[in-house]
């Protein structure tokens, strides 16, 4: 099996968080090096005032000098699952060091807070991160309990370029899966959109990748219901993962007007394994 690298993007110390739980059980099932990554967030306005600059900068050292102290620790926690991995430590802005960072691995792994947020759905750290990094990204709800990730599947599948970037990430998981459902609404596409995929479609697609899925037909009728019906889909297959892909339109319609992401995004209690 190819080498698979997955980057945990983390926002705090603590290496038994929910996302760190999340990403160990992935790379345990991929078999996959696992680093984690801190940033000291120092954001573009912290140089609005020339004279807090200084304050600013020692403030970031400390917290730099503070997280290189935790790698010890997050190699003690690899240890403990068979894991290899390394601690990083940067500093900057947290979106834009993470997309940087994460553009040499396979997979981002991101907790998002289902209580607290640093901006609107669709505008805080991990939805930027998920439209700036050009990689799959898991997003980990902070509220779940974790078992397994990736042993009872279900894809969303709409047809769209995001969806088909999706699917692919997923491929390594879906051969590996005990259960994979497909729900596929790519029926709600106009007629004359073309195929994201090679002809004949999604079943071909699947079996050539030694993929073993089901595939259900899935009309959630008017958009703004698609997000509550894949969540409890998902619920009813007693599903582990959801595989989709991620503000297929701009995140400020869904913002208005309600979509698929920003409900899950919001609602979902399962990790998310999204694409943009």
């Amino acid at each position: 099996m190819p080498s698979i690298d997955l980057l945990l993007y983390m926002d705090h110390l603590d290496t038994g968080t929910v996302g760190a739980r999340a990403a160990m059980a992935l790379a345990r099932r991929l078999g996959a090096r696992l680093d984690a990554l801190y940033v000291a967030d120092l954001p573009a306005a912290a140089f609005s005032l020339p004279e807090a600059v200084p304050v600013q900068l020692e403030e970031t050292r400390r917290r730099c000098a503070e997280a290189e102290e935790h790698a010890s620790a997050w190699q003690q926690a690899l240890a403990a699952q068979s894991l290899t991995g390394t601690w990083r430590v940067s500093q900057g802005d947290s979106v834009q060091t993470v997309c940087q960072a994460a553009s040499g691995y396979d997979l981002l792994v991101m907790e998002r807070s289902q209580q607290r947020s640093d901006a609107p759905v669709g505008f805080g750290k991990v939805s930027r991160s998920v439209f700036g990094t050009g990689r799959p990204v898991l997003v980990v709800p902070d509220n779940i309990t974790v078992g397994e990730v990736g042993a009872r599947i279900m894809v969303a599948w709409n047809g769209s370029r995001e969806s088909a970037i999706a699917l692919a990430a997923a491929a390594p998981l879906l051969r590996q899966a005990a259960e994979v459902v497909v729900l596929d609404g790519s029926s709600m596409l106009p007629d004359d959109a073309i195929a994201v995929l090679p002809p004949p479609g999604l079943a071909d697609w699947l079996q050539r990748r030694d993929i073993r899925a089901r595939i259900d037909i899935f009309d959630a009728g008017p958009a703004h219901a698609a997000g509550p019906l894949l969540l409890k889909a998902a619920h009813a297959h007693h599903a582990d993962l959801i595989v989709m892909g991620a503000w297929s339109r701009s995140r400020l319609a869904e913002m208005v007007l309600g979509g698929t992401t920003r409900h899950l995004f919001m609602h979902s209690d399962l990790p998310m394994l999204v694409a943009h």
